[in-house]
């Protein structure tokens, strides 16, 4: 008898290649024993950097999928195509277990039911502000998402007008990486639903029944109508009329979520308190901008559509304090972590200007310090204790830092004139690439938020079982 055939890579189709999904691939490709297809079809912007941990400046303007696949190397193939109703059954039927990593309802809906259908293995991962949220839902469903939360008619807030903390979505897309081994192998023990609390330190770990009524995986074949609307924040269109020209009033039809939101903003603060401007708005600002004035404190006298758009007076608060604005290149790079209350234009400075000198080995080392460069920590320093890991793909992680990094990042201890804070990371465990990646991802996180005077918080970990 001859030797055995080698076992067949795990075939992983992985929905989004965003800030989820570029640490889920990271892992899974580190991880080995894995052949990943990334399905997306946006193109880099500005303001994915500090979350989106395979993309760099340059690449601004070129297809998500392509890059993360160039970036993770063999094991990892990229396709610019959205996933609909139209082609779901094609790419799902063809993978061992799938990762849901988008933030779309109308592609949640349409990967819940066709994986049930094909009794397929999916994993749906989110990341809002500074929750991760992970259920891992079994071959033919019982439960499965539509058990939880029925058909996601309604597009809820995204990460665009919400905000995200970098490294919510890292730990929501390693645990992801995770779960969806899990459950290919059969794994994983009873249904349940995972949140971390990244921001307040807390973690829950619900299990979950189905529902006997359950439109997608209760008895019955089943099955969804097309959706009639397009997603929610999709490219603004433009409002109807011209904006007017004239003094403070600003013409944000063209601009995307968050970045109508916070310019916006700097502008009602840059006028004296009490004072009004106009805002023209594009038909994603004006489902977003009244909602995030009226949370920053700023008073909305008037709201008047114009076509698609939307004509907006808004009062400046007479009690919020002014900050200094960022240059534009920063507000657009930072903006989905500058709309988070927490952070805020001064929270996103005192990250510029910290140094920070990081002790540690392995892939937590590289994990941290990517997170830790991609949120714009201005200077660091990597003190290795033992063999780094390497960067996305098996990078040289200093080079892969240093083309993403907007300040300094150097080998060995701090001068004592940059006044870095030391931070030591644990020794690695025997859980693997994937489990240093995300212990990696939760010390950034602590780091960050002590940088932003917001700690020292518990670390969630994994929720208890």
């Amino acid at each position: 008898m001859g030797p055995a055939a080698p076992a067949r890579p795990l075939r992983v189709l992985l929905v989004g290649a965003g800030g989820i999904g570029c640490p889920a691939a990271w892992g899974l490709v580190r991880a080995g024993g894995a052949e990943v297809t990334l399905l997306d079809p946006d193109v880099v912007e500005p303001s994915n950097l500090p979350r989106q941990l395979l993309y760099a400046p340059g690449d601004v303007g070129r297809p998500k999928a392509v890059v993360a696949a160039e970036r993770l190397g063999a094991g990892a193939h990229g396709v610019p195509e959205r996933l609909d109703e139209r082609n779901a059954e094609r790419w799902i039927g063809a993978a061992d277990v799938v990762i849901d990593a988008t933030d779309g309802a109308r592609t949640k809906d349409w990967l819940n039911l066709t994986a049930v259908r094909l009794g397929r293995p999916l994993v749906h991962a989110a990341g809002l502000r500074g929750e991760a949220r992970l259920l891992g839902v079994r071959a033919g469903g019982r439960p499965c998402l539509a058990c939880l939360f029925g058909r996601l008619e309604q597009e809820a807030g995204t990460c665009a007008d919400l905000g995200v903390f970098g490294p919510v979505v890292a730990v929501a897309g390693f645990r992801a990486a995770q779960e969806a081994h899990a459950l290919a192998a059969g794994a994983g023990g009873p249904a349940h639903y995972e949140v971390l609390d990244l921001l307040g330190g807390r973690a829950v770990r619900l299990e979950v029944g189905a529902d006997p009524g359950c439109p997608v995986c209760s008895a019955g074949p089943p099955a969804l109508e097309p959706y009639p609307a397009a997603e929610a924040c999709a490219a603004p269109a433009p409002a109807a009329e011209p904006a007017p020209a004239a003094a403070h009033r600003l013409d944000l039809t063209t601009e995307r979520c968050p970045l109508n939101l916070l310019r916006a903003r700097q502008a009602l603060e840059a006028l004296a308190p009490g004072e009004v401007a106009e805002f023209w708005l594009g038909a994603e600002g004006a489902g977003t901008v009244p909602a995030g004035l009226r949370r920053l404190g700023h008073e909305v006298l008037s709201e008047e559509a114009r076509g698609a758009g939307l004509r907006l007076l808004a009062r400046r608060a007479r009690r919020v304090q002014r900050t200094e604005p960022l240059a534009a290149a920063l507000l657009a790079r930072f903006a989905r972590q500058i709309v988070l209350p927490d952070v805020g234009e001064a929270g996103q400075r005192r990250l510029l200007d910290a140094r920070v000198e990081v002790h540690g080995a392995g892939d937590a080392l590289a994990s941290a310090a990517v997170l830790l460069a991609a949120a714009g920590v201005g200077g660091l320093w990597l003190v290795s204790e033992g063999p780094p890991g390497p960067g996305p793909g098996g990078a040289d992680l200093l080079a892969f830092l240093a083309a993403r990094a907007v300040g300094e990042v150097r080998p060995g201890a701090a001068p004592a004139a940059a006044r870095a804070r030391r931070v030591s990371l644990p020794a690695a465990g025997s859980g693997g690439p994937l489990a240093e990646l995300l212990a990696g991802a939760h010390a950034a996180q602590r780091v960050l938020l002590a940088l932003l005077g917001l700690g020292p918080r518990p670390d969630p970990g994994a929720p208890p079982r």
